[in-house]
C-alpha cells in the first residue's frame, strides 16, 4: 500500500512540475496551445499581424513558412503607423503577401477615415482586401451610429480597391455591431483560448491565436494567425475581389 502510494505521489509531482513547465512557455511565448488546436483541425496556413510595437522588423530573418502578413496602416484619419512604409516595402521585397489593417474610431468620419487610409496605403491586386479592426467600446457608441460610419467606410474602401473590405473583430465588436450586417464580408476574428465560435460560423475566415508569438527577425511579441481549413492566400485574395 505504502508503495502504491508513493507512487501515486510520485506521479502527482511529476505531472505538476510537467504542467509548470507548460505553464511557463506559454506564458513566454515559446508555447501555444492554439497551434495544436490548428493543427488538429487542419488550419496550415499561417500569417502575422505587424505594426510599430514590434519595433523594427528584420524582414531578412522572418521564416517564409509565414504565407501572409498583415501591417498596421493607419488610424482614424490622421494616425499612420510609424513603420508601415518600411514594413510594407520590405515584406514585399522579402516575398511575403502583404495586407493593411485600419484601427476605426468614432472620432471621425467613416468617409475621412476611408480618405486617410486610401492616401497611406498603395493599390495593387496582389495584396489582401482592406482590413478594418474594430475594436471600439460596445457600451459607448451607439450601434446605428457606428453602422452608418461603418457603412461610409466600407463603400468607399470598395469602390476604390475594388475588393471587399475585411472586419478584424472580438467577440464583443461581433456580438454588438456585426453580427447581421455586412454579411457580404468576411471576418478575422480573436480567440486566445479555443476555437473561434460565433453565431455565423462561415463568416471568419482568419482567426488570430495568440498575441504572444515568437517569430526569428522580429523583437518582442507578434501576433500569429491561421487561415480556415482549405482557403488559400491566393484564393482569399481572388475571393474578395468585385470586378
Amino acid at each position: 500500500m505504502k508503495q502504491i502510494i508513493f507512487n501515486i505521489l510520485k506521479f502527482l509531482v511529476v505531472m505538476i512540475i510537467f504542467g509548470g513547465i507548460v505553464l511557463f512557455l506559454e506564458w513566454y511565448g515559446y508555447l501555444h496551445h492554439n497551434d495544436f488546436l490548428a493543427m488538429l483541425k487542419g488550419y496550415t496556413v499561417e500569417g502575422l499581424d505587424i505594426s510599430h510595437h514590434q519595433d523594427k522588423v528584420n524582414w531578412n530573418r522572418v521564416p517564409k513558412k509565414y504565407k501572409f502578413i498583415v501591417l498596421k496602416a493607419t488610424e482614424g484619419q490622421n494616425f499612420l503607423d510609424s513603420d508601415f512604409s518600411y514594413n510594407w516595402n520590405n515584406a514585399r521585397i522579402n516575398g511575403f503577401t502583404v495586407g493593411a489593417y485600419h484601427f476605426f474610431t468614432m472620432t471621425s468620419s467613416g468617409e475621412a477615415q476611408a480618405d486617410f487610409y486610401i492616401s497611406k496605403v498603395p493599390y495593387s491586386n496582389k495584396t489582401l482586401p482592406p482590413i478594418i479592426d474594430l475594436e471600439i467600446s460596445t457600451k459607448k457608441y451607439k450601434k446605428n451610429e457606428v453602422l452608418t460610419e461603418l457603412k461610409k467606410m466600407v463603400q468607399k474602401l470598395e469602390n476604390y480597391y475594388q475588393k471587399k473590405v475585411i472586419f478584424y473583430v472580438n467577440y464583443k465588436t461581433y456580438n454588438g455591431y456585426i453580427k447581421g450586417e455586412f454579411l457580404q464580408n468576411k471576418l478575422w476574428i480573436t480567440d486566445y483560448k479555443y476555437y473561434p465560435k460565433i453565431a455565423e460560423d462561415g463568416r471568419w475566415i482568419i482567426w488570430q491565436t495568440t498575441k504572444k508569438g515568437r517569430i526569428e527577425g522580429i523583437p518582442g511579441y507578434t501576433d500569429k494567425n491561421v487561415l480556415k481549413k482549405g482557403l488559400t492566400v491566393e484564393q482569399l485574395i481572388k475571393d474578395s475581389r468585385l470586378d
